[in-house]
């Protein structure tokens, strides 16, 4: 797994952290290339989340082209994972975060409640396996909203913090089948959302569409009043507010990256009309769409 390319091949900064028992943390930042084999072993119950703060990762799934992983991305191994191999830039800076589960299980951290975090271990394996042992968490709310804080807090509190996400990661991979991209998969399929753990996904693909809290409640056959009150519970914002966030990014994007006109963006982004998607843009980015644009081809 990956913590053995750490303990092998150090890296040109590497600094291990202690922090509960059944768990191992390690903060580090390579000095050069590395192609890395990961080696299958016997079946164990040890996983690894890893938080990317610089750099990228190129991941050789079988089967399909390289994916990256990259600044602000969360990628989480267990020991089936298929990666062959893994293309480490000189750039990469990271937090490794290793939990040998049933360990951590026996004696949890007396802030956490009695029965822990109640990870079921043999779900978690399962649902790690049918992704070929590996999922990434790339540009979601939940992830951004860790690295956010990074600048907040001190290295060493930034890494007890990594240490709780990675554990809550791993409880809802194990409570649900939680949609995260499939490193050995194909392009997104924008089905209807199965649980409010997909809701965001469907979000995303999407964006073009007049989207209502009524037609996703009818999807999921639950309340708008559940609904409403669960996404905030896992993304920390409301889904009205990540719509808002999806779309104007997306715009933003798509003014920087094409010569689209600005009322196909708008349409694209889901607004009728200009004057509505001006005034969201603006409120969002401080400039209008066409401010935004000239600036953006001057190089301001």
């Amino acid at each position: 797994m990956f913590i053995e390319y750490l303990r092998r091949d150090a890296p040109a900064y590497t600094q291990w952290i202690h922090i509960v028992p059944g768990v191992r943390v390690c903060r580090f930042r390579s000095g050069e290339k590395r192609l890395l084999t990961l080696q299958k072993h016997e079946s164990s119950d040890i996983f690894e989340v890893f938080f990317c703060l610089d750099g990228e990762i190129t991941a050789m799934p079988a089967g399909t082209g390289p994916q990256k992983i990259e600044k602000h991305h969360i990628l989480v191994l267990s020991d089936t994972a298929e990666l062959h191999p893994l293309q480490i830039n000189e750039n990469l800076q990271g937090i490794l975060v290793a939990v040998d589960l049933p360990l951590f299980q026996k004696d949890p951290p007396a802030l956490l409640p009695p029965s822990g975090l109640n990870i079921d271990l043999c779900r978690l394996k399962s649902n790690l396996a049918a992704q070929h042992g590996c999922a990434a968490l790339c540009n979601r709310c939940w992830s951004q909203a860790v690295f956010d804080l990074r600048g907040c807090l001190p290295d060493d509190i930034f890494c007890r913090y990594c240490v709780f996400k990675a554990l809550e990661l791993l409880y809802i991979l194990s409570a649900k089948s939680f949609y995260m991209e499939h490193l050995a998969a194909g392009p997104e399929n924008p089905q209807p959302p199965q649980t409010i753990l997909h809701v965001r996904s469907y979000l995303e693909t999407h964006l073009s569409e007049k989207i209502t809290i009524a037609d996703l409640s009818r999807m999921l056959s639950v309340s708008p009043t559940y609904l409403k009150a669960e996404f905030r519970r896992i993304h920390g914002i409301s889904i009205h507010r990540c719509l808002i966030d999806l779309r104007m990014r997306k715009a933003g994007e798509l003014i920087l990256c094409t010569d689209r006109p600005l009322y196909k963006i708008a349409q694209d982004v889901g607004y009728e009309g200009m004057s509505q998607f001006s005034i969201a843009f603006k409120k969002y980015y401080g400039t209008t769409p066409g401010q935004f644009k000239k600036m953006s081809k001057t190089g301001i």
